[in-house]
C-alpha cells in the first residue's frame, strides 16, 4: 500500500494532521523529505472532549514526574511516590491464650494501622499466615484466629507509601 502525500508542503507540515489511530504513522516535511514522528498519543478529534474535561498543567514536569489528579480534574506534575516495606512488632507478646494483639512498628510501642488492613504479610513460627483464615485486621489490631503458642515468633511487613 502506498503513501500519497500533499504536494506543496510547507516546512513543519504533518501527514496526516491528526492520525487518531493506533499504529497510523504520522510524517513531517523537513523542506526535503517527509520523515517519521517519533511515536505520540494522539486523542484524535472525537476523544477530544475527554481531553478538554481535565485542566492540564502549563509547561511539562522534570525528570522523575508523574502527572496526578487531585479527583477533580486538575492535572498537576508531582513526584513519583515510591513503597517502602515497614517491618512490624506487636505490642504484647503470646501468652498461649490471647488471640488479639496491637501491632507496633518494629522496636517501638508506635501502633501500626496497614491502608488498606489486608496489606500485610504475616508469619508465625516462620510460616506464612492465609488472611482471614489464620488471622483479621481491624485497625492495628491483629486477631488470630487460635491463640499462638507462648515463644512463637512473630514477623510481619507491609508496604508503606510515602
Amino acid at each position: 500500500m502506498a503513501i500519497v502525500f500533499p504536494v506543496g508542503p510547507a516546512i513543519g507540515d504533518l501527514y496526516p494532521a491528526d492520525p487518531g489511530t493506533s499504529g497510523v504513522t504520522q510524517y513531517q516535511w523537513d523542506g526535503t523529505k517527509w520523515n517519521a514522528v517519533l511515536s505520540t498519543v494522539s486523542l484524535g478529534a472525537t476523544n477530544q472532549g475527554a481531553y478538554n474535561s481535565y485542566t492540564w498543567p502549563s509547561a511539562d514536569g522534570t525528570a522523575g514526574q508523574q502527572l496526578t489528579t487531585d479527583g477533580s480534574g486538575n492535572l498537576t506534575w508531582d513526584v513519583t511516590s515510591a513503597p517502602s516495606i515497614q517491618i512490624l512488632g506487636l505490642l504484647e507478646v503470646f501468652d498461649g491464650v490471647a488471640t488479639a494483639f496491637t501491632l507496633v512498628e518494629s522496636g517501638t510501642t508506635t501502633p501500626f494501622t496497614p491502608v488498606p488492613s489486608t496489606n500485610l504479610i504475616i508469619f508465625l513460627g516462620g510460616v506464612p499466615q492465609i488472611p482471614t483464615a489464620a488471622y483479621t485486621v481491624a485497625g492495628n489490631t491483629i486477631t488470630f484466629t487460635e491463640a499462638p503458642l507462648v515463644g512463637t515468633t512473630f514477623y510481619a511487613i507491609s508496604n508503606v507509601v510515602v
